[in-house]
């Protein structure tokens, strides 16, 4: 809505209005793609550093705890290669449904890229995170996924790190969480890997 006054007379007044609905919901959707992952419906890769890195400042000021999980789903490729990519994307669905359902409402899920994923836990420590990921790699192990050419069974390594005074940056906390990914990768995966040896 909009009030202009007419002449010297402040008296006078003419008012205006325009419905700016349309514009206002364009631009949300605008928004929404611009950070949402489109096959999965969670945070996108610059979306997702952009809130982290937020987290990380906030948890480091106020000496709070932050963790975060890297998880990759075991084989992707060879789920694509024998069912197909429409069979890939059910199953990177399916894992969003089943990390969603365990998380709480601050934390954060977000698709690195291809069948990795990271997962924000403000508030949380390294024992609390290990625990969460350990629910997701048993649940996701139990499931079996309806696709288009049947029932698909699919596993998930997790690796997970927390703040700690060997932890400088937000980069340095995925740099390790990244690194336990790839010790649960080696311990033969669909298990979960802490940073720093603890709870291996």
């Amino acid at each position: 809505m909009r009030i202009t006054p007419v002449g010297d007379d402040q008296r006078r007044i003419v008012v205006s209005h325009e419905d700016i609905t349309k514009h206002k919901r364009a631009q949300e959707a605008l928004l929404r793609l611009a950070h949402t992952d489109p096959l999965t419906g969670v945070a996108n890769r610059r979306r997702f550093f952009e809130l982290a890195h937020h987290e990380f400042e906030r948890a480091v000021r106020y000496k709070s705890a932050l963790t975060v999980l890297m998880a990759d789903i075991d084989h992707f490729k060879a789920i694509n290669d024998c069912y197909g990519h429409a069979a890939g994307d059910v199953v990177l669905r399916s894992f969003v449904g089943v990390a969603g359902e365990a998380l709480r409402g601050p934390d954060l899920v977000g698709r690195l890229g291809g069948e990795e994923f990271a997962v924000l836990l403000p508030h949380t420590t390294l024992g609390g995170g290990h625990a969460l990921a350990q629910r997701i790699v048993e649940r996701v192990a139990a499931l079996q996924v309806a696709t288009c050419v049947g029932l698909v069974c699919y596993t998930v390594s997790v690796g997970v790190s927390t703040l700690d005074d060997r932890i400088a940056s937000f980069d340095d906390l995925l740099r390790a969480a990244d690194d336990a990914l790839y010790r649960a990768k080696g311990a033969g995966r669909n298990t979960v890997s802490s940073a720093f040896g603890e709870f291996c």
